[in-house]
């Protein structure tokens, strides 16, 4: 093929659109199937060549392009090294050994041996603009080449002999380009949190990209922010080839849910062992709902009602919940709950007369039970165990003389007193006092007498002042002091064995003492006046008439000398 149709083949090639270049292989061609000898090649063409050589390990082989024979000036690689090939880029000079070519231009990317075989993989430009180098069409052509390998197992060339070269003509097949791929699979509407990014989508498939229309436009960054109600676009790229379809997503972008407002329930109850239900509004947004319990009660949730079993121990303690989805948590609103326990309570009164319990009066000991409720609205049982002391009244009756203490008090006159004390159990003692006073005497007498005055065993014969001492009937102190003037009467008085007693007379009686037989009287005041006759035995009763002073009592014509002192 001449030149100039290569290369017009060669500017239709490039002139392709960029999206994709048109591939021509001549597949595998086999150039020597001798056993253990046998030698491929393959040439792929697109925007460059790709050339894939086989050949036996142990010895050199070499392939031509373009050519029947080793015409000088022939394009030529050549495998002349079992290590690194440093000159794989060659050219003949007529019938001799290949030249090492001045500019390598092919680029060796695979060297493999394998079971005796080894492949040489090697890369090129169509035109390396190297006048060395055969010029590779970029249209569906044929081409000659021709292959050698050395007749023995060496790396030096040499003469390869007539069985070890060989003459083959090559076809180019034209490739059809692949078909796109499919675009990304993945859900059509996605739900993230507000500030998410285009590299937070999710969508199935290689080397994703995004863009912000159906088709066309260039691809989003992978840090653009994404907007709420938004659809995005993605593609998939597989060998090379990207989607002309893309998947499309509409966004919806979440918030962090607003905090519960309230939670609802008894927030005060009695206990029962049984549950308590709580309750929270639903929240916009929110997935679900975090309960933090206090200790003491059993339960969870992650919905807006919760079941609660509090132990009869619990007395305080908060509740509270927050509301939650996959952007975050909200803040927490909580409530304080108070168990209340049903109460039993046994009361000891002792009291006087009554005692009046939850709106009745009772009078008698006895126990009395009483069930209500509490402040809290629970149960409140009263045992009343009641002990009734009646209240007692006393009269006491005394006597004393002159004044009487009693109970932080003193009575001068007799009388009936009332005073209200306690009893050993604290209930009223009425105590009424019947008094009766006897005055402590003190009196003065003047008298007035004749010769002599005898009192109470004591005779006085000279005037003067005399005290004596008495003690009532009512055993009460008396004091007698007697103002006395003894007179000299003229008048002897008889010897006698009688005895007036008591001296003075203080209750209204004189007895005699020495009498043995009934004998006439008479009783004379200091005046001479006669005030009572009559007989006696041995005891007179004085008349009321005769007050206190000194009388003179004629028995037998005795006289005997005697006081009166009435109280």
């Amino acid at each position: 093929m001449k030149k100039s149709t290569l290369l017009l083949a060669f500017f239709l090639l490039f002139m392709l659109p960029a999206t994709y270049a048109q591939t021509y292989t001549t597949g595998v061609v086999n150039l020597s199937s001798t056993a253990g000898l046998a030698m491929t090649a393959k040439i792929d063409v697109t925007t460059q060549v790709t050339l894939t050589l086989t050949g036996p390990a142990g010895r050199w082989f070499a392939l031509g392009f373009n050519a029947s024979s080793m015409t000088n000036g022939t394009d030529v690689v050549g495998v002349h090294s079992a290590t690194t090939l440093s000159a794989f880029d060659c050219k003949l000079t007529g019938f001799s050994a290949p030249v090492t070519d001045a500019q390598q231009n092919w680029t060796i990317t695979s060297d493999v041996v394998s079971a005796g075989t080894r492949t040489i993989i090697a890369t090129r430009a169509l035109n390396t603009g190297d006048a060395n180098d055969y010029i590779f069409s970029a249209t569906p052509a044929a081409i000659s080449l021709i292959w050698a390998r050395s007749g023995s197992t060496s790396f030096s060339y040499s003469n390869h002999g007539g069985s070890n070269r060989g003459i083959t003509t090559a076809s180019f097949t034209f490739i059809p380009p692949p078909a796109p791929p499919a675009a990304p699979t993945g859900a059509a509407s996605q739900t993230l949190c507000a500030g998410a990014t285009i590299n937070q989508l999710s969508a199935t498939g290689t080397a994703i990209q995004w863009y912000a229309t159906a088709t066309g436009g260039a691809p989003l960054a992978t840090n653009t922010v994404l907007g709420n109600g938004s659809t995005y676009y993605a593609t998939q790229t597989i060998n090379g080839l990207e989607s002309t379809n893309r998947l499309a997503v509409t966004v919806t972008l979440n918030t962090i849910p607003q905090a519960p407002t309230t939670i609802g329930g008894s927030l005060n109850f009695c206990y029962s062992g049984g549950v308590q239900l709580f309750n929270t509004p639903s929240i916009s947004g929110a997935n679900s709902y975090i309960w933090t319990t206090p200790s003491g009660a059993t339960g969870s949730s992650t919905g807006t009602n919760i079941s609660l079993i509090f132990s009869q121990s619990f007395v305080s303690g908060t509740l509270s919940v927050l509301a939650q989805n996959t952007c975050g948590q909200s803040a927490p609103v909580s409530v304080v709950i108070n168990q209340y326990l049903q109460s039993s309570t046994t009361l000891n009164v002792n009291t006087c007369n009554s005692y009046t319990f939850n709106g009745q009066n009772y009078t008698q000991s006895g126990t009395y039970n009483y069930t209500g409720q509490t402040i809290h609205g629970c149960d409140s049982v009263v045992v009343l165990n009641l002990t009734i002391s009646p209240s007692s009244t006393t009269t006491i009756t005394e006597q004393a003389c002159g004044s009487y203490p009693w109970n932080g008090q003193t009575f001068y006159n007799s009388g009936t007193y009332i005073d209200s004390l306690q009893t050993s159990s604290g209930c009223d003692s009425i105590v009424n006092l019947s008094l009766t006073i006897h005055p402590i005497e003190s009196q003065i007498i003047d008298s007035t007498v004749l010769d002599s005055f005898t009192w109470n065993g004591t005779t006085y014969t000279t005037s003067g002042q005399y005290t004596q001492f008495f003690t009532s009937i009512h055993g009460c102190d008396s004091t007698v002091t007697i103002n006395l003037t003894i007179e000299d009467s003229g008048l002897d008085e008889n010897t006698t064995s009688y005895l007036a007693y008591p001296n003075p007379v203080t209750d209204g009686t004189i007895w005699i003492s020495g009498l043995k037989e009934v004998a006439s009287f008479q009783i004379w005041d200091t005046q001479g006046r006669l005030l009572q006759v009559g007989t006696t035995v041995n005891s007179i009763s004085v008349n009321d008439e005769i007050t206190n002073g000194t009388y003179l009592l004629l028995i037998n014509e005795q006289r005997l000398r005697f006081q009166v002192f009435k109280h």
